[in-house]
């Protein structure tokens, strides 16, 4: 049930196509304030879309996206940087800025065209540079850093914004082992300091032990949502992925190559944090 006095986030049937090929069709679902959630699905099953949506990058070709009561289409771009902060899968910059400056920029939507960067601005980025283990590289060209290094910098600057919601595209993307347990690490500490988490997530192992709650997609449709555990362990999963999939009595996961066929596509449709 939506209860929009406590949503942050609401999609209303909100559909998005590209040349009349939808890529999400008529999706509806509730981000609580100070929910912790991964948006899974298989590749091609709209996720990135989805994000893009419930973060005012893309419009729905119909239906509406409500940002704290409002449609998210009345507010301006820095009005929404300060109340989501969004980091994209995949970004890359080509021009020559150091990382202290790149994370700076997530202090931006703050400024306004007048105010002046403080020193409680400066504390912002250090405490958020800190947190993702970058200080070390704070003199370094954006450019010269590898793929992993770039993705703890990215989120280093969606940190500095301070917005009370963080939206994640597969996050711990380029990331190595190390490195994904402490971001998982990192985003479990500021869900508990009361932010709400929405990320994509590729690994189901990932999504079944660290994010309480979960959101199924699969050929632009929502498919399930609810417990991540009701939902990895459900019938729509078995065949949006075409596994089958067992809990052992060590509570891990098991997968197998099931026998439940793998939903319809829709035409044109192309992987947690612990209860704090």
């Amino acid at each position: 049930m939506i209860r929009p006095e406590t949503s942050v986030l609401i999609a209303e049937r909100a559909t998005y196509a590209v040349a009349g090929r939808p890529l999400l069709s008529d999706v509806t679902l509730a981000i609580e304030t100070g929910a912790c959630v991964a948006v899974l699905g298989p590749n091609g099953s709209g996720k990135t879309t989805l994000l893009r949506l419930l973060t005012g990058v893309r419009r729905p070709t119909s239906g509406e996206v409500l940002l704290e009561g409002r449609p998210i289409a009345s507010y301006s771009r820095p009005e929404i940087a300060c109340r989501v902060a969004y980091l994209p899968q995949g970004l890359t910059v080509d021009f020559d800025v150091t990382v202290a400056d790149a994370v700076l920029m997530g202090r931006y939507p703050h400024l306004g065209a007048w105010r002046p960067i403080t020193a409680s601005d400066r504390d912002a980025v250090h405490a958020a540079m800190k947190r993702a283990d970058v200080e070390h590289l704070a003199r370094r060209a954006l450019p010269t850093l590898s793929a992993g290094e770039r993705q703890r910098v990215f989120l280093a600057r969606a940190l500095a914004q301070g917005s009370p919601t963080l939206v994640l595209d597969e996050p711990t993307t380029a990331l190595d082992v190390g490195h994904q347990l402490e971001l998982i690490e990192i985003l479990r500490d500021v869900h508990a300091e009361g932010k709400t988490i929405v990320a994509a997530v590729h690994d189901l192992r990932l999504a079944w032990e660290h994010f309480p709650q979960a959101v199924l997609l699969d050929g632009g449709r929502v498919r399930a949502e609810g417990l991540s555990r009701d939902v990895i362990a459900g019938q729509p999963a078995r065949e949006a992925f075409g596994v089958r999939v067992e809990v052992g009595a060590d509570d891990e996961l098991r997968f197998t190559r099931g026998d439940a066929p793998r939903a319809a596509r829709a035409p044109g449709t192309s992987h947690p944090l612990d209860h704090p």
